[in-house]
């Protein structure tokens, strides 16, 4: 019989494949669905199922989200899973220029089926900049904040309630770029003065958003508002430095950064992951907790021997060693058997790796 998702309980067996704009099943007929399925099914805005009710299903033990991810699609799910969820988040964008206040129970819901995928898989990490358009960048930087977010909480061995609360603060970090006017958010030239006053406003515009939801906790709205501060004091918008900025703003404000080094924009372009590293343990030395940049460099420019790679002057080859003090620097032999150490030549740098 058919069933309303939002009135799906877990232990209901799936009677016929659920299909949508995939070009595999989004759950195969005879799963017995989880809480994790169900968060799949509402991401992709499933409105209903052929359901079969087992009485010994529903009363049974579930399986964990790391056992279940075994029978969850088996399609290109990241790509799909991360516009689908891009979709919802525009939508509640739409929703907040309107006026209408942000809904702490819908963000979840919308974050946490790609957050819970991306933590299992977190190789599909490397997508994320890729998948960014600059026309829309906005919504991507806003979805993958919230994800970059929440993998670096997990790094730095949060407990899965704070990894969803970090998720959710970069994911609600910019929402009051919503009450800027979209002429100033597309604008392709340099901002004047009194414009980038406005843009530097939206951490406390966000805040104000967020400050009165209860299933946000108190860490999660001051990471929305403390976002852009930096260790140094160098931040927006108070200039608060050093223990006064709290650990959750920082690796929300340092995916932040990561995010908007390695996308092209609409007036700059993008860096490849090990120079933006460089950038961000370089050009902002001072501004990130170390142990934040150390869980972002093992999430994204983890390198060791035999990685193949290709070089900022487009010549492949694969890693033979790495200095601690240099993981984005290693010892490269090319394919021509020429050994390049990048610690020494500062002109080139891996542009990617395999």
């Amino acid at each position: 019989m058919y069933i309303a998702v939002e009135n799906i309980k877990p232990g209901y067996r799936v009677k016929e494949d659920v299909v949508g704009q995939t070009s595999s099943p989004i759950v195969s007929a005879g799963t017995i669905l989880t809480e994790q399925h169900i968060r799949f099914l509402h991401a992709f805005s499933i409105k209903s199922i052929d359901v079969m009710i087992d009485e010994e299903n529903i009363t049974a033990p579930l399986q964990t989200a790391s056992a279940s991810a075994s029978v969850l699609p088996d399609f290109d799910t990241m790509e799909r899973l991360y516009f689908k969820t891009l979709e919802r988040v525009k939508e509640e964008f739409v929703r907040w220029q309107s006026g209408m206040n942000v809904e702490i129970a819908r963000m979840r819901t919308i974050i946490l089926p790609i957050l819970e995928y991306t933590l299992e898989n977190p190789k599909e990490l490397h997508n994320i900049s890729a998948y960014s358009k600059k026309d829309d960048y906005l919504y991507h930087h806003t979805l993958s904040v919230g994800l970059l977010s929440g993998m670096i909480a997990q790094k730095l061995n949060y407990d899965k309630g704070l990894i969803v609360q970090s998720a959710l603060a970069g994911l609600l970090a910019d929402c009051g770029m919503s009450k800027i006017k979209m002429s100033l958010l597309t604008k392709g030239t340099a901002l004047t003065e009194s414009e980038y006053k406005e843009i530097q406003n939206h951490p406390v515009t966000s805040y104000k958003m967020v400050k009165d939801l209860n299933l946000l906790k108190p860490e999660a709205k001051l990471a929305i508002y403390q976002h852009h501060e930096r260790l140094d004091g160098s931040g927006y918008p108070q200039g608060a430095k050093g223990q006064t900025v709290h650990l959750m703003s920082q690796l929300v404000g340092l995916a932040d950064t990561y995010h908007a080094l390695t996308t092209e924009r609409l007036f700059r372009g993008r860096q490849s992951v090990f120079k933006a590293i460089e950038t961000i343990q370089q050009d902002l030395f001072g501004q990130f907790d170390f142990s934040v940049v150390e869980a972002l460099i093992s999430l994204t420019a983890e390198l060791s021997a035999g990685t193949r790679v290709t070089l900022s002057d487009g010549m492949a080859g694969k890693v033979m060693f790495v200095q601690s003090a240099h993981k984005t620097r290693p010892l490269v032999q090319l394919t021509n058997g020429e050994v390049v150490d990048l610690v020494k030549r500062r002109d080139l740098y891996i542009e990617k790796s395999e």
